[in-house]
């Protein structure tokens, strides 16, 4: 009687080592998972960090207006001025790297500025592109006069 209880609880003798083999299945799911997500925060991180450079580089870019055109009520932007702040600030910032390209652009009344870096991946190199994903990040500013 004994054994009948013990062999009923076991269940029948071909099931034997299917947890682990679930186990194993499951924890390398668990894995995989886990590197997914360290790959996606670490492409949405590098997202939000070229989106605050490019951001303060084109309102950094926008404050130089031409002062001439300001004593007659006009806000013009100076084009190469602009650029040149936009690229200086964007340097100037502790973030930058040297893998990261700037290409600002400006016109008398905006500056936009693109900012590009391909962030490598660790999992996700299997299935991405060779040297890993490529964010780019865009932003506009227009100098404003305040009333």
């Amino acid at each position: 009687m004994r054994r009948r209880a013990e062999a009923s609880r076991s269940g029948p003798a071909g099931d034997r080592g299917a947890v682990v083999v679930w186990s194993l299945g499951l924890l390398l799911m668990l894995f995989f998972a886990g590197g997914l997500a360290l790959d996606l925060w670490r492409v949405l991180s590098r997202h939000g960090t070229l989106s605050g450079i490019a951001y303060k580089s084109a309102v950094a870019g926008a404050a130089q207006v031409v002062e001439s055109d300001l004593y007659r009520n006009e806000v013009v932007l100076d084009p190469d001025r602009a650029e040149e702040a936009a690229r200086r600030f964007a340097e100037d910032q502790p973030d930058w790297d040297g893998s990261m390209s700037l290409t600002p652009e400006a016109s008398e009344s905006e500056i936009v500025v693109e900012i590009t870096e391909t962030v490598s991946l660790t999992l996700m190199r299997m299935f991405a592109p060779a040297g890993g994903i490529t964010v780019t990040v865009t932003a506009r500013a227009s100098p404003a006069e305040f009333e």
